[in-house]
């Protein structure tokens, strides 16, 4: 790896799955007792700029902020970026992440002996998608599932950690997903049996919004029409407010939600009441073409949101806006967008502030 500080250039935290290159700085709001899931969306322009006004193009992925540093999350083998984005979750204890991704797959990359004369060569490579879990204590991946290539959504976990909700395309009759032969699901994957549960009358739900579990672990926030909460075991559902990207307070009593297609984040009670706007990111931005995106995440004290700006050029800014003042706060070019927040318990971290035995590694 080139010693970037050694030329003077100060990068912001980078990486890039297949060909790992990243800044040395610590993630703008690491601290000793939290893990943070942060990235940037396959496909960004990121660009980075020294004091000579040289700038460098990057395509970045996940990176993960624990007590003993940053470090970027390797993809599993064989994953390719393809321009499939989805938000992951970071679980409870802040030891694994969900995501969910395509993978390339072997078995019905081989050809049809009944469609072609030899079989010697396999065909065109095909695609499926799965939930993938990865440990950040053992650097692992485990998969689950067998869905559609680029079918399986936004995903989060249960409070407990031991499941996790999210949304996919499942295969029918028509094992490829030819296009009309898959059809959407609401699933909830049991980590410990490895077993899917699906949600009844639950296919509206837009696959790559974000997905929250209340604190309580009693109920879903998801995105139909509109905001609606799902009651887990009953499975009624309750529409709660119109708006996109639910996502849960710490304690529970708010829901934020962006409206308006991303130009506006606002908070409400989970019945809906006492809405409240947060961030006008269209009006803030002098009504030019920015907007919100990558989902909204609240501090573990529930007192700041964050939340990404991107303009129709590609270009992200990270923010947070203190929800007792309503103070807005620019991150530094280069921030990489947060995923997740996770408060260390006191026995994970070490009385110098150092990552102990119980905290996750890197």
């Amino acid at each position: 790896m080139r010693n970037w500080l050694s030329m003077g250039v100060q990068l912001a935290l980078l990486m890039v799955l297949n060909n790992v290159a990243y800044g040395q700085n610590e993630h703008p709001v690491a601290a000793p007792d939290s893990v943070i899931l942060s990235g940037y969306e396959y496909g960004d322009r990121i660009f980075f700029t020294t004091p000579t006004g040289t700038s460098w193009e990057y395509s970045a992925g996940l990176l993960a902020t624990t007590p003993a540093g940053t470090f970027p999350v390797q993809g599993p083998p064989g994953f390719t970026i393809r321009g499939y984005f989805v938000l992951p979750a970071l679980a409870p204890a802040g030891d694994r992440i969900a995501w969910g991704f395509s993978l390339p797959d072997p078995d019905r990359t081989k050809c049809d002996p009944s469609t072609v004369v030899a079989c010697a060569l396999p065909g065109p490579t095909q695609y499926k998608s799965v939930m993938g879990v990865y440990s950040l204590r053992d650097k692992t991946w485990k998969t689950y599932g067998d869905f559609c290539d680029r079918g399986v959504g936004s995903e989060a976990f249960s409070p407990d950690g031991t499941k996790i909700a999210f949304s996919a395309s499942m295969r029918t009759q028509n094992s490829k997903c030819d296009v009309g032969s898959n059809t959407r699901a609401l699933l909830i994957l049991d980590l410990v049996t490895g077993q899917f549960t699906r949600v009844p009358n639950a296919t509206s739900v837009v696959e790559k919004a974000q997905i929250s579990w209340s604190p309580d672990g009693r109920h879903l926030a998801v995105q139909m029409d509109q905001i609606t909460l799902i009651e887990i075991g009953s499975w009624a559902q309750t529409v709660i407010i119109k708006g996109e990207n639910p996502s849960w307070s710490p304690k529970g009593d708010w829901i934020a939600y962006d409206v308006g297609a991303g130009m506006a984040c606002m908070i409400a009670h989970p019945d809906g009441t006492d809405a409240k706007l947060i961030l006008d990111a269209f009006a803030r931005r002098g009504w030019s073409n920015w907007g919100l995106d990558m989902g909204t995440v609240w501090s573990p004290d529930g007192k700041t949101l964050w939340l990404s700006e991107q303009a129709d050029t590609g270009k992200m800014e990270v923010v947070s806006v203190d929800l007792a003042t309503g103070k807005v706060k620019k991150m530094p070019k280069g921030t990489p967008s947060i995923f997740g927040w996770v408060l260390l318990p006191v026995s994970a971290v070490a009385t110098d502030g150092r990552r102990s035995d119980n905290a996750p590694e890197r």
